[in-house]
């Protein structure tokens, strides 16, 4: 029988998940390949709560050699020497940087650990951050005889912390470049540099200065470097996988099993891509979070919900739809993120959007959202954001979505309640957003956030329907009309031809016509025909 293993969720120290007995998913293949590659600087993105820290503390120990904590693991297989080298680790993601006093109270305490362990006892100019950082190179490296590793975890915390405030960005940008300068001027001095991030920050000297910077974000031999892969949750995670089919099966359908967890699990973590081969990544910490409390549910997003890029999006008129199946250059997604002017590279970057897709004629990569995780609680944030003032409305739309799904209510009577929630929308709202984009997209959102299997923009061949709404025992596709009429709608439905796109489904499909009056605010009529 399946029995509860621990997890160590937030734990960030490699030595506690090894003494403890903690499930430690194995990564130290790629721990030896980066460290017995050419090159001497390595950078790599993540989003956040994907294990960087935990890649950092592993990479610690390594260089260390604290061989013992590796027996058993792949690198114990590998590795022959074991040599000691001296190691200065700068965690960053301690800090909060609201004001540029805290980034100094930050900066100068970690410095303070590293001088004290390498002897430094008189500084004196403590704001020179690249005259300490340059001694504390050098000691380290005298006083062992070996080169030195620096490791810089969330090298970017502080520039994320002030991303609204300009000003503060820009002192808190020039210290950090203060203290990163002496990566390159000391580079006689290292063995190896790591950072790691969420984002880009050209004008930092790491970026700029660093011209022999092996960045490993889209690099296809490091893809799983974080994160859980599916071979991984497959094998080493096996025993989670049937604990958590026991600790829910007693809240499923009779004959819900292993295969049937798979699966939800796949649907609500999976889903992340970080390069062209497309390997199929997972939330680490939704996924521990699901083994840890026995039931799978949104762990991550709720976790820190994304406003200031959700202003953005209101702001630059993108909405949740636009979002579904972007596409995009590589340049245009990994942008540097120094004012976030566009969402695009800050939602990737920040795990809301991944990798779907990649046309090597083209050279066009397909963004969308990774995983229902995901995409429920970006459309149920998004929804928020603009109906903030609409409060509880989304509970009485999610009564009458669940009515409908259960056959308590029919379709039209949905469609009526539809109907009342826009028409209840405060004017404050509407009359900023008068146009049939801003209908479509907020019930699109809210539908999302409901968890329907709702979907926006499908491309079919003879244009995009504007959203598709399966069930259980019917198809709906939905065309939104502005001032116009429903009979327009339905016209378009039946010119496009947009029923063939489902032509392989067995459920019988409906074309829903909605015209929104700008006057009422609200539907002015619909109609609904059977298609098929």
């Amino acid at each position: 029988m399946a029995e509860k293993r621990r997890y160590g969720i937030g734990t960030q120290v490699f030595r506690e998940f090894i003494v403890g007995n903690g499930v430690y998913v194995d990564k130290t293949e790629y721990v030896y390949k980066m460290t017995h590659t050419l090159g001497k600087y390595f950078f790599l993105s993540r989003p956040r709560r994907f294990g960087k820290s935990l890649l950092v503390d592993t990479l610690k120990c390594y260089f260390e050699g604290q061989k013992e904590l590796f027996r058993g693991l792949a690198i114990d297989k590998l590795e022959k020497e074991w040599v000691k080298y001296p190691v200065i680790h700068i965690d960053l993601s301690s800090g909060k940087y609201y004001e540029i006093e805290r980034l100094h109270g930050t900066i100068s305490n970690i410095l303070k650990w590293e001088e004290k362990k390498w002897g430094i006892t008189q500084v004196d100019e403590p704001y020179n951050y690249d005259a300490r950082l340059s001694n504390l190179i050098k000691a380290a490296y005298y006083q062992t005889g070996r080169e030195v590793v620096v490791l810089i975890d969330e090298y970017d915390a502080p520039m994320l912390d002030s991303i609204t405030k300009p000003d503060l960005q820009d002192q808190i940008r020039d210290r950090i470049r203060n203290l990163f300068s002496p990566l390159k001027a000391e580079s006689q001095y290292l063995k190896f540099v790591f950072l790691t991030g969420i984002s880009k920050f050209s004008q930092l000297s790491v970026f700029s200065e660093l011209n022999n910077l092996n960045t490993l974000t889209f690099d296809p031999e490091y893809e799983g470097v974080c994160g859980i892969t599916e071979e991984e949750l497959l094998t080493q995670l096996k025993p989670d996988i049937e604990w958590l089919t026991k600790a829910m099966s007693r809240w499923r359908q009779p004959g819900w099993g292993y295969d049937d967890c798979v699966s939800e699990v796949k649907r609500m973590y999976d889903g992340y891509h970080f390069s062209r081969e497309m390997t199929d990544v997972y939330n680490p910490w939704s996924l521990f979070y699901a083994f840890e409390k026995g039931w799978i549910d949104n762990y991550w997003f709720s976790t820190g919900t994304p406003s200031s890029l959700i202003n953005l999006l209101k702001v630059k008129q993108f909405n949740m739809p636009d979002l579904e199946a972007f596409e995009a250059n590589m340049s245009q997604f990994d942008a540097p993120t120094e004012r976030i002017s566009d969402p695009v590279p800050a939602l990737f970057q920040s795990g809301y959007l991944t990798i779907k897709g990649y046309n090597a004629n083209s050279g066009k990569f397909i963004l969308g959202f990774p995983n229902d995780e995901v995409y429920q609680g970006f459309g149920y944030s998004l929804y928020q954001y603009y109906c903030e003032e609409y409060v509880g409305s989304e509970n009485q739309m999610d009564i009458a979505y669940q009515h409908m799904r259960l056959k308590d209510t029919t379709f039209e009577q949905f469609l009526e309640a539809v109907r009342k929630w826009y028409a209840g929308i405060p004017y404050s709202i509407t009359s900023k957003n008068q146009n049939e984009q801003f209908y479509q997209s907020l019930f699109y959102s809210l539908m999302v956030g409901v968890g329907a299997d709702v979907h926006a923009e499908e491309q079919t061949s003879d244009g995009r329907m504007d959203i598709s709404l399966k069930m259980q025992d019917a198809i709906y596709i939905f065309e939104f009309k502005y001032d116009k009429t429903a009979e327009e709608a339905m016209e378009q439905i039946s010119r496009k031809d947009y029923a063939v796109h489902f032509a392989a489904d067995p459920r019988p499909v409906y074309a829903v016509g909605l015209n929104i009056d700008s006057q009422k605010r609200t539907i002015e009529r619909y109609e609904i025909t059977k298609l098929s």
